[in-house]
């Protein structure tokens, strides 16, 4: 089943209904910018995202980005790392999504796989530190196109207090 169609993210509900270890899937969108638009007027390149899904877990909400490489070539490992770079200013954690990666991808700490034709996840990522105030925009600004409403919170660090009710 192919991920790309005319230069866009499709069939994405295979990749993030498989992320299970970060909670409860509230949603998710495709080809969104992942600064501000302000931010990145003064800049060569403004990275969107292939795929940014939000989740609930236990410690609260989580921002993961997914970059998707539907070809037949392995991922390499200077490609993984500037996106991870790109990704990592925003996103709690990160994954490639292809069908072959480069042996060295194992070893990055921080980097999370997922292979495409087995749908699965391969290696898990580590948590990032993305940089709250990107952080707290990509969330407002997939919480809007979603059309969730969630407060959230100014730093990606900050945990939920358990609600009593």
């Amino acid at each position: 089943m192919p991920f790309y169609h005319a230069s866009e993210t499709v069939n994405e509900d295979l990749i993030v209904r498989r992320l299970h270890r970060h909670g409860r899937l509230v949603c998710w969108a495709t080809e969104m910018p992942l600064e501000p638009v302000y931010l990145t007027t003064d800049r060569p390149a403004c990275y969107r995202g292939d795929v940014l899904a939000l989740f609930e877990g236990t410690a609260g909400h989580s921002l993961v980005g997914i970059e998707v490489k539907d070809w037949e070539a392995r991922v390499s490992i200077p490609m993984a790392r500037e996106y991870m770079e790109a990704y990592g200013k925003v996103c709690q954690h990160f994954y490639l999504a292809a069908n072959g990666f480069a042996e060295g991808l194992f070893s990055v700490g921080d980097l999370g796989l997922f292979h495409l034709d087995r749908r699965e996840v391969v290696k898990a990522p580590a948590p990032l530190r993305p940089d709250p105030v990107l952080w707290r925009s990509a969330m407002e600004r997939l919480c809007q196109l979603c059309e969730v409403e969630l407060d959230v919170p100014k730093d990606p660090h900050q945990s939920t207090l358990p609600r009593e009710g």
